[in-house]
């Protein structure tokens, strides 16, 4: 049974949620079908879906970073990829980005999606609903000035 997805308000037209999923299993047709049936159509996650997506694009999220430099790379495939994730918004798309509980990844793409979109930095945090925030105010504002 897939996890409870978290839907994040926003501008609209289309949607943004977040949903925390175990990362080392595998989704199975039965969650990718009741995914599918919420109207979920773009779903960013670290677990494989295999083959039968039940029609949803599933997006993979960037790998996690070893050395400095692939920490860069990795912080420009995000950046790059809440670009992407408000455009599919903007266009009216549900989409939903899904990691493990504990690590704050899909908090953090919705965080920067919501401020992409018109919202304020400390505003967006609180629409995430994460109690610990993994994501530092300060640099969220200098994301915002920097790509808003």
């Amino acid at each position: 049974m897939a996890s409870a997805l978290h839907v994040i308000a926003g501008p609209g037209p289309g949607q943004l949620a977040t949903m925390a999923r175990p990362l080392d299993e595998p989704w199975s047709p039965q969650e990718l079908g009741a995914l599918a049936r919420a109207g979920v159509q773009v779903l960013v996650s670290v677990s494989d879906p295999g083959p039968d997506t039940a029609g949803i694009e599933v997006v993979p999220f960037p790998a996690g970073a070893g050395s400095p430099r692939e920490t860069r790379q990795e912080a420009n495939q995000v950046v790059s990829l809440a670009i992407r994730l408000a455009r599919e918004v903007r266009a009216g798309r549900f989409v939903v980005t899904q990691s493990a509980a504990d690590n704050g990844r899909s908090t953090l793409l919705a965080t920067m999606t919501l401020a992409l979109l018109g919202i304020r930095p400390g505003e967006a945090l609180r629409r995430t609903g994460d109690p610990t925030p993994v994501v530092a105010p300060d640099w969220l504002h200098e994301f915002v000035a920097t790509h808003g």
